[in-house]
């Protein structure tokens, strides 16, 4: 549509410039053809905004505009390289990184891997190959050869936007304490 508008616009510049100024003898003639020109240029404006109105509608019903999805990927789901920071506890300072597609089972847990300790609230806790982990983690695979799924607790200050609303979407609003406590 941009292409077909700027051909236009080329074209009345073109003929502006081959009928002359408003100062030359054939001025009475080329009112009329401006007038035509801008009405041209005038309605190429109108179909350009229709054209994108309707889009922005299409993409709406469809679900996959800004307002919906958001610009910084709120919405979508994160790609299978997009990392994902994890802990071994809640409450642990040593955070690691895992790829999003080596990231299994997410759910809301009160129970962390390793230790087995109680967290005070549900968090979100998933399963990860042990080797896929990058960075230090609490694990030492002491108890089995390697490598064997580790429970992780996944914790929202430590991952983006784009990953804690992806996840929220797959494991659901937190639910409260006493659903954990015939556990």
């Amino acid at each position: 549509m941009d292409r077909i508008g700027r051909q236009i616009t080329r074209t009345c510049r073109f003929i502006e410039r081959q009928l002359g100024s408003p100062s030359g003898e054939n001025w009475d003639n080329i009112t009329p053809m401006r007038f035509f020109l801008r009405s041209l240029l005038l309605l190429k404006s109108g179909v350009v905004l229709l054209v994108r109105l309707l889009w922005t509608v299409a993409r709406l019903l469809a679900g996959a505009h800004p307002l919906q999805t958001g610009k910084s990927g709120r919405g979508r789901e994160p790609g299978g390289r997009t990392p994902v920071r994890v802990r071994r506890d809640w409450d642990d300072h040593r955070v690691g990184t895992v790829r999003w597609s080596d990231l299994g089972t997410p759910r809301w847990d009160m129970v962390s891997g390793g230790t087995q300790t109680r967290t005070p609230q549900p968090f979100v806790h998933g399963y990860v190959m042990c080797d896929k982990v990058r960075g230090d983690i609490a694990h030492s695979c002491i108890h089995g050869p390697a490598p064997h799924n580790i429970k992780v607790c996944i914790v929202e200050k430590d991952n983006s936007r784009q990953v804690w609303d992806y996840l929220m979407k797959i494991v659901g609003a937190r639910l409260p304490r006493s659903h954990f406590d015939n556990r």
